[in-house]
Order: structure tokens, then C-alpha cells, then sequence
């Protein structure tokens, strides 16, 4: 959607990103810091976090991944997102009016090298144990749930195992990019969330919040 450049700041090879989530699995105390992880791959920016440290309590889902080493939490349009290809129509539509979102929620355990491929860039994000909390309770907050409190699969192309309904309508205005410093902002990093529309952006403000 919208064309990327080259940042000086960005680029961590993924042999590094493992090494640095592999170091944040180990036990931690209250005060140490979690490291998370932006990555922008194509037209997605989303946010990878280690499974280990999440609290149930606060995000009940993460219960369901157990086991898994990181989940790939993002967010998009409902239709757009979960299509195949890059369909301009959808795109299209996506952006000039509100439509329906998805959180993805995609838990994996082989190496973030492996999970993404090689055009893909990262940046480290590292959080307090309260601002990880924050964090996942945005994402807690974020899913449309049942009477059961319990989140909804979107079924728009059969019912998904990995893409939930959500509470905000995606548009021009509130792209994923949008969404991912949202998320940040909640956490308590201080960062702007309001015109964060491509991946460039994002990276540029978040980039000083490491």
C-alpha cells in the first residue's frame, strides 16, 4: 500500500532476534525487562512476543499456545487480510471506508529466521514486566467476544483458527501501522499513535523507545 525505503536504524538479522528472544525465555523477575519484536513483511506490520511471560490472567487466550516459544499478534481488515494474494479490490476497499477488523493470533515455536522471510525487518522493542502487562491487555481488550467472553473466529472465509474479530474499524486512517503504535501507546511507552499510516513511520518513531 504504501512503498517502503531502506532505514538506516532497522535492519536486525534474524540470527540476532533469536538470540535476544531466546535470552528473554529465561525466568524472569518483575523488574526485568521482555523484549518484543516488530516485524513489517509485505503489507503487514505486527508485533512477535515470547508466549513464556504472558499472564493468563490478563490475556486468558494465551492459555490456548501454551508451549509455543513466540506468537505474531497483528491486525488488518477483516476480508483484505485473510485473502490470498494482494486482491486490489479488497485493498481498495479497505481503505476508503471502515470495514470490519481481525486481530491475527499465530503462535509458532520453529526460529523467527525461519517464520519470516529474507525481506522481512524487525526492530527490538524492550518493555518493563508492567508494560509487557499493558501490552497484552491491549490485546485482551482489543478481541470481540461472546457471551462466554470468549473471542469470536472471523468466518468470512470459514471459520479461522488464527484471525479474531475486533473492536476498531480499519480505514485509511487507521492502517495497521496505526494499530501496532496504538498497542505501544497503552503499553506506556509515551510514543504518538494518531498519522502512524506506514510501516516507515512507525519504525521512526518507535525507533528511540528500544
Amino acid at each position: 500500500m504504501f512503498r517502503l525505503q531502506k532505514m538506516k536504524y532497522v535492519i536486525l538479522i534474524p540470527l540476532l532476534l533469536n538470540q535476544i528472544i531466546a535470552a528473554g525465555e529465561t525466568t524472569r523477575s518483575e523488574t526485568d525487562s521482555i523484549s518484543v519484536i516488530i516485524v513489517q513483511e509485505a503489507w503487514h506490520t505486527g508485533i512477535i512476543l515470547p508466549v513464556a511471560p504472558i499472564k493468563y490472567e490478563i490475556w486468558p487466550e494465551a492459555a490456548f499456545f501454551k508451549g509455543k516459544k513466540h506468537v505474531d499478534v497483528s491486525w488488518g481488515d477483516e476480508k483484505f487480510y485473510q485473502a490470498p494474494g494482494s486482491p486490489v479490490l479488497l485493498a481498495t476497499r479497505a481503505i476508503l471506508w471502515p470495514t470490519q477488523s481481525v486481530m491475527r493470533i499465530y503462535p509458532f515455536s520453529i526460529s523467527i529466521s525461519s517464520a519470516y522471510t529474507s525481506e522481512a525487518r524487525f526492530l527490538v522493542i524492550k518493555l518493563s514486566r508492567q508494560q509487557f502487562d499493558r501490552l497484552t491487555q491491549f490485546f485482551a481488550s482489543s478481541l470481540i467476544r461472546n457471551q462466554s467472553n470468549l473471542p469470536i473466529a472471523s468466518e468470512v472465509y470459514g471459520k479461522s483458527p488464527y484471525f479474531f474479530l475486533s473492536k476498531r474499524k480499519y480505514h485509511l486512517f487507521r492502517t495497521c501501522n496505526t494499530w501496532v503504535a496504538l498497542a505501544f501507546k497503552q503499553a506506556g511507552l509515551g510514543n504518538r499513535s494518531c498519522c502512524i499510516l506506514n510501516a516507515n513511520q512507525l519504525f521512526r518513531v518507535l525507533e528511540g523507545r528500544k
